[in-house]
């Protein structure tokens, strides 16, 4: 669906103007479906230039609707359709610029009929909608009208759906040249960095409306401002600019990522008060051997070991468990074998499964693994890759709590509490934090571990 537009406007300087008239066809590539034709009422003066242009004077527009009246209307005829103009980058800017003034995020997709027109009309000696109309032999009446213009539009266009025999047109595949919705917005994601940080977007009330962590900052950005789900969508429609920052690392992402949840609580992020943990993994006894086990969040009751973002997160951070620390896939849930599991056929199973080795020499594996990411009452600083060169960063852990994070360069000496709370960015308290600290724990995703001494 299309919806074919042109409008006047006051003149004056970029950002200032006023729409005057607007038109706008509503078009299914064969039929016009629906149409909207009006003078609007401006705030400022009409350039003598644009009367004398357009003929449009000052005593036309006095008993127009003002814009705010026609808005709901604009918005349901476009609903749904991409925006085709000529020149269409200021057609649409100043559709998002009169929206703004009442708190509104406009946005559509938009094709620009000049760089097709070059594509598909080489030997045309201009292509100015008046002179490239009469080439084409389209007739044009009231021209610099929004009617007028619009519907000249209208013509070439059909024109141009028939060239397009590849039919990029209609999929909405336009290459960068035609301002695909790609291009429109990489302005915010090229020169963001391919490293791994946080992104926010801000809406025109510079509020977060969106946040997240990421391996890769740019990438992450193009995706949720390219996407085609509805997500993406919404983000979309209330951009208005982004930022970024590096953090160095996957931890502190994580752990910043948290925190902003619960601070800034940004409108299109489904979790937006934290990071969910719906699995977790627990620990139980099975005739006496200790296993691992993945259930729904529930009351702990003891036996809580780590918290999981996810089903397939526990299920594979399991199965790593299992493979490290030799412990038997049957008992774990993970092999759904009857009997023994197939570990044990080959030989990587110790025999737990058949009752074949002893429950202390099995269950001793399984408290080595729960030492490992045990933080009770311990004191340390994790460390890792800063954000540039000569950095690191570290993960304040104390009694088994995580209190924050900093920076330091190489050559600076961090080791005593005092020096760390002068650093440190600190965050609130927060289970799911102490888990994700646990699973890096396990996975020896850091540089070094330095104990502290209170």
């Amino acid at each position: 669906m299309y919806a074919i537009l042109d409008i006047e406007a006051t003149g004056g300087k970029k950002g200032e103007e006023d729409i005057i008239e607007v038109a706008i066809y509503r078009f299914d590539g064969k039929n016009i479906e629906d149409q909207l034709i009006s003078l609007v009422s401006p705030d400022r003066q009409i350039d003598a230039y644009v009367q004398k242009l357009t003929q449009i004077t000052p005593k036309m527009v006095k008993s127009a609707p003002k814009f705010h009246e026609i808005a709901k209307r604009i918005i349901e005829i476009t609903d749904g359709a991409i925006l085709v103009g000529h020149n269409v980058d200021f057609d649409y800017r100043m559709l998002k610029q009169e929206f703004r003034k009442f708190g509104y995020t406009y946005y559509r997709e938009t094709i620009d009929t000049v760089p097709l027109c070059e594509k598909y009309f080489p030997e045309a000696t201009s292509y100015s909608l008046g002179k490239l109309s009469k080439e084409l032999g389209i007739p044009v009446a009231d021209r610099h009208r929004a009617s007028g213009d619009a519907r000249a539009t209208l013509e070439i266009f059909k024109l141009l759906l028939d060239k397009d025999f590849l039919k990029d047109i209609s999929k909405n595949e336009i290459s960068n040249e035609t301002k695909t919705s790609s291009g429109r917005f990489s302005e915010f994601y090229n020169d963001a960095p391919n490293a791994i940080g946080m992104f926010y977007i801000f809406d025109s009330n510079k509020n977060v409306v969106y946040l997240s962590r990421s391996h890769n900052i740019s990438q992450s950005i193009r995706k949720i401002l390219t996407g085609k789900n509805a997500l993406s969508n919404r983000v979309r429609m209330a951009l208005e600019s982004v930022k970024y920052e590096i953090t160095g690392n996957e931890l502190i992402s994580w752990i910043k990522e948290n925190h902003e949840l619960q601070r800034l609580k940004p409108t299109f992020n489904e979790r937006s008060k934290k990071i969910s943990f719906p699995y977790m993994i627990y620990l139980g006894k099975k005739n006496g051997y200790k296993t691992l086990y993945i259930e729904k969040s529930r009351e702990a009751k003891g036996n809580g070991v780590l918290r999981m973002t996810s089903l397939p997160f526990a299920q594979n951070l399991l199965s790593l468990v299992t493979e490290e620390f030799e412990l038997c896939p049957l008992l774990n849930g993970i092999s759904k074998c009857d009997e023994n599991c197939f570990s044990y056929e080959i030989g990587e199973c110790h025999g737990a499964c058949v009752g074949e080795e002893s429950i202390e020499s099995y269950n001793e594996r399984v408290d080595a693994f729960l030492e490992k990411i045990n933080l009770d009452n311990k004191s340390f600083l994790m460390t890792g890759n800063g954000r540039k060169i000569g950095e690191n960063s570290f993960v304040w852990i104390e009694k088994g709590i995580c209190l924050g994070y900093g920076y330091y360069e190489l050559n600076h000496q961090i080791k005593t509490p005092q020096i760390i709370r002068e650093r440190m960015i600190p965050v609130e308290h927060d289970e799911g934090v102490d888990s994700i600290v646990k699973g890096f724990l396990f996975s020896e995703k850091y540089k070094d571990l330095i104990p502290i001494k209170l």
